[in-house]
C-alpha cells in the first residue's frame, strides 16, 4: 500500500478517492443534464438560443453526450468501484493517492475535452468527438485504475473472487483497448479512417461504449447491493458467470446492427443480427439470478432507497436489452433506423439503467463511508418520485416521435421535412418529462453534498468494513465458472 504524510488529507485518508469520483460525479450530472434540457427545449422552440455560438445544437449535442458519458457516469461508475474492490476483497485500496491523481487526471481530460467541443473542437465521430489529446488523459486515467485495483485485488485476503470482481477486472481490460481502438487513436489529430471503415469502426466503439464499459461496470454494483440490501445470498454463482461470459462473447460484434441499411459486408451485419439476438440468452441468465435473489424481500425494494434506484437500473437493463435484441430484426430496424427511437433507446440506457445503478449505489456507498444517515430520506424520495414520473413521459415523447417518423416515412413514403410539424406535440412531451429529470438530479446532487458536509450520525451506526456478499455454498465453488 502507498502513503505519503507530507500531502492533504483528501488525497490520502481512506475511501477520499471513492468519495472524491462520487462527488465530482454528482456534479457532473447537473452540468451534464442542463445541456440536455436545453436541447430538448431547443427541439421545441429552435429559435431559442440562436445568437449563441456555443449553445448551437451542433456543438451542444456532442458536449451533452460526453459529458453524461465520460463524465458523469464514468466517473461515478469507478467511484463505486474504489468502495467495491476493497470491500470484496478485504483490503484498504492499494494507493488513495493514486485513486486521486487518476480521479483529477480523468476529470481534468473531461474538462478540457467538453470545452473544446462548446468551442467547436471535435473529431466529428460518434460518442468519440473529444480531441486526441484529451484521449490521451483519459487513457492514462484508466490504466491508473488498473493498476490501483488491480493491486488491491492481488493483495486480497478473501480467496474466492466474487462475480463483481469478474465484472470489474473484464471491464478494466476492455475498456482501454475499446477506447484506443474505437477513437483511432493511432491516427492524430482527426481521429478517423476513410469511408465505410470509419462507419464500421465507429459502431463498434460506440455499442461497446455501453456494452463493455457501462454494462459490465455497472452489473457488479446490482450484485453487490442487491445481496446487501436483501440480506440474502446470490442465488447462483454459477449463472453470474453464465452472464459474464456471455457477454464477452455475444456483445464484441453488435455494434453493426446500426448499420444494416449501409454499404458494409453482408456478413458482418449477419454477425451483428445473430449476437444480438444472442444476448437474449445472457440478459435472461442474469435477470432469473438478480430475481431469484430478491424473492421474498420485495418490502425492502420499497423501503431501502439505495435497492429501489438499483432495481430500478436492474429493470431497465431487462428492458433496453430486450429492446436493442428487437431493434436488430431487419424489419424493425428498418421503422426505427434514422428515427427518435434510436436515441430514446440510448436513453433508457444511460439516463434510466446506468444513472439508477450509479444514483443507488451512491447512496448506499456515501453513508458508510461516512458513517452517516443520508442527509435528508425525503429528498430521496421526492426525487425518486420525479425520476421515475419523468422519464416516464420523456422516453414517451422519444417512443412516439420515433414511431411516427418510421412508419410515415416507411409506409406512407412522406419526405422527412413534411413529417416534422407533427412531431411538436411529441417533442413538448419530451421536454415537459426533462423538466422533471432535471428537478429529480439537482435534488440528487444536493442530497449527496449535504450528506458529505454535514455527516449527520446514523441512528444504528454501520459497521466500517463489510464481507464478500454472501452466495449459496452449493453454486459458489470457488471463483471459478
Amino acid at each position: 500500500m502507498v502513503r505519503s504524510r507530507t500531502l492533504p488529507r483528501w488525497l490520502t485518508v481512506q475511501n477520499s478517492a471513492s468519495i472524491n469520483w462520487m462527488l465530482s460525479g454528482s456534479i457532473w450530472l447537473v452540468i451534464g443534464t442542463t445541456m440536455g434540457l436545453i436541447l430538448a427545449l431547443q427541439f421545441v422552440i429552435p429559435t431559442l438560443f440562436s445568437g449563441v455560438p456555443w449553445l448551437v445544437f451542433g456543438r451542444l449535442r456532442q458536449a451533452h453526450t460526453n459529458t453524461v458519458m465520460f463524465a458523469w457516469l464514468s466517473v461515478g461508475m469507478q467511484g463505486l468501484w474504489m468502495y467495491l474492490v476493497p470491500q470484496l476483497t478485504g483490503r484498504r485500496l492499494w494507493s488513495e493517492l493514486l485513486g486521486n491523481v487518476s480521479m483529477l487526471l480523468w476529470n481534468g481530460a473531461v474538462l478540457v475535452g467538453v470545452a473544446g467541443l462548446l468551442l467547436a473542437y471535435s473529431q466529428s465521430r460518434e460518442y468519440a468527438e473529444m480531441i486526441w489529446i484529451v484521449d490521451v488523459g483519459i487513457i492514462a486515467s484508466i490504466l491508473l485504475t488498473m493498476a490501483n485495483l488491480y493491486m488491491t485485488v492481488a493483495n486480497r485476503v478473501e480467496p474466492k473472487l466474487y462475480v463483481s470482481l469478474w465484472y470489474i477486472i473484464g471491464t478494466l481490460i476492455w475498456f482501454p483497448m475499446l477506447y484506443f481502438i474505437g477513437n483511432v487513436m493511432w491516427n492524430p489529430p482527426t481521429g478517423a479512417l476513410t469511408g465505410i471503415d470509419d462507419s464500421i469502426f465507429n459502431w463498434f466503439y460506440g455499442h461497446n461504449v455501453l456494452g463493455l464499459w457501462f454494462t459490465t461496470g455497472l452489473l457488479p454494483v446490482i450484485y453487490y447491493v442487491v445481496p446487501r440490501e436483501t440480506h440474502t445470498p446470490l442465488y447462483s454463482q454459477f449463472l453470474s458467470l453464465i452472464a459474464f461470459w456471455g457477454i464477452a462473447f455475444f456483445y464484441t460484434g453488435v455494434g453493426a446492427h446500426h448499420l444494416l441499411w449501409a454499404p458494409i459486408p453482408d456478413w458482418l451485419k449477419t454477425i451483428a443480427v445473430a449476437e444480438s439476438i444472442g444476448m437474449i440468452l445472457v440478459v435472461v441468465a442474469f435477470m432469473m439470478n438478480i430475481y431469484l435473489t430478491t424473492r421474498g424481500n420485495w418490502t425492502k425494494v420499497v423501503t431501502s432507497i439505495p435497492l429501489r434506484f438499483v432495481f430500478t437500473g436492474f429493470v431497465a437493463y431487462v428492458v433496453v436489452s430486450y429492446q436493442g435484441s428487437h431493434q436488430a430484426l431487419r424489419t424493425i430496424n428498418l421503422i426505427t433506423h434514422f428515427s427518435q427511437y434510436v436515441p430514446g433507446h440510448a436513453h433508457l440506457a444511460l439516463l434510466f439503467f446506468s444513472a439508477s445503478t450509479i444514483i443507488g449505489g451512491i447512496y448506499y456507498v456515501l453513508p458508510r463511508i461516512c458513517h452517516c444517515k443520508l442527509y435528508s430520506t425525503l429528498l430521496a424520495n421526492i426525487q425518486y418520485s420525479l425520476y421515475v414520473i419523468g422519464f416516464t413521459f420523456f422516453f414517451g415523447g422519444f417512443l412516439l416521435t420515433g414511431l411516427v417518423q418510421g412508419t410515415n416515412w416507411v409506409h406512407q413514403g412522406l419526405p422527412v421535412y413534411s413529417v416534422l410539424p407533427g412531431l411538436v406535440p411529441y417533442m413538448g412531451l419530451r421536454a415537459a418529462g426533462g423538466i422533471l429529470l432535471y428537478l429529480s438530479f439537482v435534488i440528487f446532487t444536493a442530497n449527496v453534498l449535504l450528506t458529505w458536509l454535514r455527516r449527520m450520525p446514523a441512528s444504528r451506526p454501520e459497521p466500517p468494513v463489510e464481507t464478500t456478499p454472501p452466495s449459496r455454498s452449493d453454486r459458489a465453488e470457488g471463483g471459478r465458472p
